[in-house]
């Protein structure tokens, strides 16, 4: 195929030759067995010449590309680059390669995004989507049902989950969740989402944690910075002598008051507070929330005793 001199005609007038000259010449080469190739300099100033189009006419020509089986993956790889944001439209070709698609991976979390809705994707690039860490990322894979995640997909999900609250919910609904998945979720969902789970997988049980239960304070701070809040909650209880029910309750509770009083009644220092509050709100479904105000009030209650702390709860909860 030879490129026509085009350069009197109006820059859109170019596109749109170009453009069949490049469907023209797939299709010949496709019906003689010849795999697709422009010639030299074809992409690139077919690519220039798109780029320089004012934005609103060069929407449809975008728009038009992104539909195309014919389209040279080079010139739509390049072309997703463009700045401005209807390029984005692109990410849908169903020409781009996965190494075009791991680039754009690369450059940007919202191209990341936007490729984690295209119908299909290799495992290659359902790995390189997860391995960004972005949670609007990975819940677009998950809302995306034209596609069939692979077993390790949901196994490295479910480890970004224990500690991203919003992975939660769709993972555990996802209608191919495997369960070796569930079980690694299974200690920290909520119960709702607990209870979806064990409905799901007949006889499931945790398999993430297998240690026996924490028997003192710093085994059980220890296994809660590892995400075991399991073994957490097993820990308070033994530590402040209280039944796991009501341990389970109290931490339950929007209230940061309850969590207070459990570190005070089990003796754990009130300047690991920051850092256990946090890791519990990542693996308990955001609880307890607190703000500026509550805090300074709940940091007061560490001035009560053990056997003060224990007590308080005692008659929160006997009822």
């Amino acid at each position: 195929m030879d490129v026509p001199e085009a350069s009197g005609l109006h820059p859109v007038t170019q596109v749109r030759i170009l453009l069949h000259l490049m469907q023209l010449n797939a299709a010949a080469r496709r019906q003689a067995a010849l795999p697709d190739e422009n010639p030299p300099g074809f992409v690139g100033r077919l690519s220039e010449l798109i780029a320089s189009l004012p934005p609103d006419r060069a929407q449809p020509v975008l728009d038009d590309l992104a539909e195309a089986d014919w389209a040279d993956p080079d010139l739509i790889a390049a072309l997703c680059q463009l700045p401005q944001s209807g390029a984005s439209v692109l990410l849908r070709s169903p020409v781009l390669r996965d190494e075009a698609l791991l680039k754009l991976i690369a450059t940007s979390g919202e191209r990341a995004r936007l490729i984690a809705l295209r119908p299909t994707l290799s495992p290659s690039v359902i790995d390189a989507l997860i391995a960004t860490a972005d949670t609007a990322t990975a819940t677009a894979l998950l809302n995306n049902r034209h596609l069939r995640l692979h077993d390790a997909a949901f196994e490295a999900l479910a480890a970004h989950a224990r500690t991203d609250i919003a992975l939660r919910a769709p993972l555990t609904r996802h209608p191919l969740l495997t369960r070796a998945a569930a079980a690694r979720l299974l200690d920290v969902v909520g119960p709702g989402l607990r209870d979806t789970l064990l409905t799901r997988f007949d006889g499931l049980h945790a398999r993430h944690f297998q240690a026996p239960p924490p028997s003192d304070a710093a085994q059980t701070l220890h296994r809660l910075q590892r995400g075991d809040f399991l073994a957490f909650r097993q820990g308070l209880s033994r530590l402040t002598g209280l039944d796991r029910a009501l341990v389970d309750r109290a931490l339950s509770q929007d209230s940061a008051v309850p969590l207070v009083l459990l570190l005070s009644a089990a003796a754990i220092d009130r300047a690991a507070f920051a850092d256990v509050l946090t890791q519990v709100q990542a693996l308990n479904d955001g609880h307890p929330r607190i703000n500026d105000r509550h805090l300074a009030f709940v940091r007061g209650l560490f001035d009560l005793s053990a056997p003060e702390a224990r007590q308080r709860l005692m008659a929160i909860y006997s009822h």
